[in-house]
């Protein structure tokens, strides 16, 4: 018989819904059912035109991916749509092929765990991913993810096992974020790297990163580790920010030898550049205010006056800021930031969706705005059942006030956006948003692992953890 789970576990199994069946059916509940190695999901909908329920049944095709087996419909109430679905499914498991039921125009699962580097050539953090179960959950929504994930240049795998590990997160990363915003997602074309579409709206996007500093270390969060976290964005990431935006302004991609807009299917929608600061663990939680400034060039003084000026300076180092004010950048509708495509994002994601690692529990800690919009410091185990987050919590949106094809905000809502205005910068901030967070982990025997979270059901109340060790996660 099906089993009801949440919606969040439901999803981090399933990203093939296709945004416009939300025009006319509302999902109500979530189902699956395990035996053995062989899983299938269940989605009840009730359609909004004639208000009866319905049922989509899922099953992994030879690509890993779920996709529709059986369809129950037009049943009056949810307890006889429960019923036609418990029926079917003996005969269901009878038909998979080793756990699968083909589709046939399936091509071959891209896993991305499947070892294609040698082990003293991989990645430090795709072998903390293999490895330590803690990062349990993160590797799994990971995996899923990967089954919906197209690579249009034939080497992802390849680079996230070894020296580009990050840049590639960030791709699977931005693949959840733009399903959870409703848009229709392809990678047919080598670049740029994501074309999104919503309604009649295209937009696209090209991925940058900011490479991790060799030889980093994981920093104790304490006073003096976040003051120096602090002055690497202030000082050094405008440097960095200013090198990654001007080599994608610069480029131009074979085999065409075209700048990103000026190629064929991308001429005339608006363009953007979506960044990422690996730089440091942690300073992409205090990097936002350092591209602000270099796009716009106003900043904050002291005294909270907002003023504009023209090089950001460190010592004899020196550079142009007011990115947007040069005449050949107007063809970039806008920078994205994201703050949180990290392990410990996938991590919390995946216990979100239920998923266990036994001797662990993860905390964040950072900053979130409340129902009225204000920004305030939180604190919350993960897998207590009242917190709840989205993927693309974290990311800033910074428009371009002369962009030749602006790009319209409505698009991407539940993000920050900011727009430079005559009296200086304004940013829109959503409510119950994560403006910027750090996570860490408690870590002891399963046991008392349990019984936290046992006393979190009963009492609703935060952790009596005192007695569990604590170490650092990575930072975001």
């Amino acid at each position: 018989m099906f089993q009801s789970i949440s919606k969040e576990a439901f999803e981090a199994r399933f990203y093939g819904r296709t945004p416009f069946v939300r025009l006319f059916s509302t999902e109500l509940e979530w189902f699956m059912e395990e035996r053995g190695e062989t899983t299938i999901l269940a989605v009840m909908l009730r359609c909004e035109i004639d208000k009866d329920f319905n049922a989509i049944v899922l099953g992994r095709d030879l690509d890993r991916r779920f996709r529709a087996i059986n369809v129950i419909v037009s049943k009056d109430s949810r307890d006889e749509l429960v019923e036609a679905l418990n029926a079917c499914v003996d005969d269901l498991f009878n038909a998979h092929v080793e756990g699968c039921f083909p589709q046939g125009d399936e091509t071959s699962a891209f896993a991305i765990f499947d070892p294609r580097v040698p082990e003293n050539r991989r990645n430090r953090y795709y072998r903390l991913l293999v490895e330590d179960p803690v990062h349990f959950p993160a590797r799994v929504m990971m995996e899923e993810l990967a089954y919906w994930f197209k690579d249009p240049d034939g080497v992802f795998i390849r680079a996230l096992q070894g020296n580009e590990f990050n840049s590639r997160l960030f791709e699977l990363y931005l693949h959840a974020v733009f399903y959870e915003l409703d848009f229709e997602i392809s990678r047919d074309h080598p670049q740029p790297d994501y074309c999104l579409q919503k309604g009649a709206d295209q937009v696209f996007v090209e991925v940058a990163t900011i490479a991790e500093q060799e030889n980093v270390e994981q920093l104790e969060v304490n006073e003096e580790t976040l003051r120096e976290i602090e002055r690497h964005a202030a000082e050094e990431m405008p440097f960095k920010f200013q090198r990654a935006l001007l080599n994608k302004v610069r480029h131009r991609p074979e085999p065409s030898r075209l700048h990103y807009w000026e190629l064929d299917h991308v001429r005339g929608n608006p363009f953007v550049i979506a960044l990422h600061d690996y730089s440091r663990p942690m300073s992409m939680a205090f990097s936002s205010m350092a591209l602000q400034e270099y796009l716009y060039g106003w900043r904050v003084t002291r005294e909270g006056v907002c003023e504009t000026f023209d090089r950001h300076v460190v010592g004899e180092r020196s550079i142009p800021v007011n990115f947007f004010s040069h005449d050949r950048h107007t063809h970039i509708a806008a920078v994205m930031l994201a703050t949180q495509g990290t392990i410990p994002k996938f991590n919390r994601m995946g216990r979100l969706a239920g998923l266990r690692s036994p001797n662990s529990l993860a905390i964040v800690t950072g900053a979130r705005t409340d129902g009225q919009g204000d920004v305030r410091p939180f604190r919350a185990i993960v897998e207590e059942r009242k917190y709840s987050e989205l993927w693309h919590e974290g990311i800033y949106i910074f428009h371009n006030p002369r962009a030749v094809h602006p790009l319209d905000p409505e698009l991407f809502p539940h993000v920050i956006h900011v727009f430079q205005t005559d009296d200086g910068i304004e940013q829109l901030v959503p409510t119950n948003f994560i403006v910027s967070s750090t996570t860490q982990m408690l870590i002891s025997e399963p046991q008392a692992i349990n019984e936290v979270l046992r006393r979190l059901d009963e009492a609703n109340e935060g952790p009596q953890a005192a007695n569990l060790p604590e170490v650092n996660d990575l930072g975001g």
